[in-house]
């Protein structure tokens, strides 16, 4: 079937709406103050940890099956669903949902009407995020499709306003290991994480516009990611260049909503500043019923019905409330041990299923997930160590900062890679894990038994 253009670029726009969540766009500011002259090098940092590895892993996820538990099936199937579960539980109630409310509170409510405490707002927020989860309806298509298009032409404004008419010079920094940094805020906006379900979502549009041929539905995939590639590339840069222009004026010890908030009232006023929050206001209460009714769905899903939706929808929503009252800070915070071991291990998964096809023993799979998340794990303890005033495994992990590419954020490859390779030998040896045509077979079995209880 020829592919349309059309449909490409639809799609394409309907992917980056996706992953263009309201609630990122308070990152790459920060970044760009933190930078100030070196902009260019954090934005290359930041992109590439979102949107490359997000779209990425949409179109390896479509090549390999297109469902969530896909991306992993290679190291089991048990595993495969326990690291989906555990990245729908991050992007839904434990801290993207949380940080829609919290954002929507300091970005809308705390700025207009500074009286009104940030549990009212969750209340509300929250309240109507359940509403819309449990009566689902037109009014989020209908603010969806002004909503995404409006943010755009306020964000165009304040770049073009920012490159005509800068408000100060760039300041030079010297900030260390900034590219690393860079990379790792990117974990923040946690869309990686979501990739494997994304791709679903995208396979499905292409099937109802009759896409039915696998290798027809890769290539279009990989069409689709690139125009959100590039819409993404252009939001994310830019915001960076814009945060650069006000290095002068704010520091990276500032809350980050409070830099996009000062950035946006030097460039365009207090009407300006007004417009935004509304406007981010809408559309992460969009995000939080988005995600609250996938979190949902899920599990409801790998449960076969034993978990209903509505029990999961109302438990998540209360979770999510009780969270995001620490703020958007709080929560950055407290995601970051967590990211910090999930990431490498989802990164590999994406970057190693590339060559599935070329990989027979599955044991490269398990062993390169073993290599990093052991890194990834030993850095989390630290880290939440750190919170907590001790240093936990910190001669390891000083251990670790030698290790080549380091200085990059990818200080656990060269120990996935040599665990991969040892996995690889045993799966040869011993059988150890089994091979591609095991999995596959084994899928096989696995869809026509889900058919024959959807039939039933």
């Amino acid at each position: 079937m020829e592919i349309k253009r059309k449909d490409i670029i639809v799609c394409g726009f309907a992917l980056f709406a996706i992953f263009f969540g309201a609630g990122n766009m308070i990152f790459p500011p920060y970044l760009g103050v933190m930078a100030g002259d070196r902009w260019f090098t954090a934005a290359v940092g930041f992109l590439l940890s979102d949107p490359v590895l997000p779209v990425l892993g949409v179109i390896v996820t479509a090549r390999l099956g297109g469902r969530a538990i896909d991306l992993g099936k290679r190291v089991g199937w048990k595993f495969s669903a326990v690291i989906s579960a555990i990245c729908i539980l991050i992007i839904g109630p434990f801290f993207a949902v949380p940080r829609t409310g919290a954002t929507t509170h300091e970005m809308f409510i705390a700025p207009n009407l500074p009286s009104v405490p940030p549990f009212v707002t969750s209340i509300v927020f929250f309240g109507l995020t359940l509403y819309l989860v449990l009566n689902p309806g037109k009014v989020l298509d209908y603010i969806g499709q002004f909503l995404t298009p409006a943010l755009l032409i306020i964000l165009a404004v304040i770049t073009a306003v920012a490159i005509a008419n800068p408000p100060a010079a760039a300041i030079t920094t010297d900030t260390p290991e900034l590219f690393k940094m860079s990379f790792k805020e990117g974990y923040q906006t946690m869309d990686a994480l979501g990739a494997s379900l994304m791709s679903g979502i995208v396979l499905t549009d292409l099937i109802r516009r009759g896409y039915t041929d696998d290798k027809t539905q890769v290539k279009a995939s990989i069409q689709i990611g690139i125009i959100a590639f590039i819409c993404l590339a252009l939001v994310y840069g830019s915001l960076t260049y814009v945060g650069s222009t006000v290095s002068s004026m704010f520091t990276p010890d500032m809350d980050r909503t409070a830099i996009l908030l000062g950035t946006v009232e030097t460039l365009l006023g207090g009407v300006g500043k007004f417009l935004l929050g509304l406007g981010v206001a809408l559309a992460c209460l969009t995000t939080s019923t988005g995600l609250t009714s996938t979190c949902g769905n899920f599990f409801n899903d790998v449960t076969d019905g034993k978990l209903q939706y509505k029990h999961i929808v109302i438990v998540a929503t209360l979770i999510a409330f009780a969270i995001s009252l620490i703020g958007v800070e709080g929560i950055i915070n407290v995601a970051v041990p967590v990211l910090t071991a999930v990431f490498p291990i989802v990164i590999f998964l994406i970057l190693a299923s590339i060559f599935d096809f070329q990989i027979k023993y599955n044991g490269v799979f398990i062993g390169g997930v073993i290599g990093a998340g052991a890194v990834g794990v030993i850095e989390a303890i630290n880290l939440f160590s750190k919170m907590q005033g001790g240093n936990a495994m910190g001669g390891l992990v000083e251990k670790i900062n030698t290790f080549p590419l380091a200085n990059f954020a990818f200080e656990w490859l060269v120990p996935a890679i040599i665990c991969a390779v040892i996995g690889g030998i045993l799966g040869k040896m011993t059988g150890f894990g089994g091979t591609r045509e095991d999995t596959y077979r084994e899928q096989a079995i696995r869809e026509e038994k889900r058919k024959a209880l959807e039939n039933a």
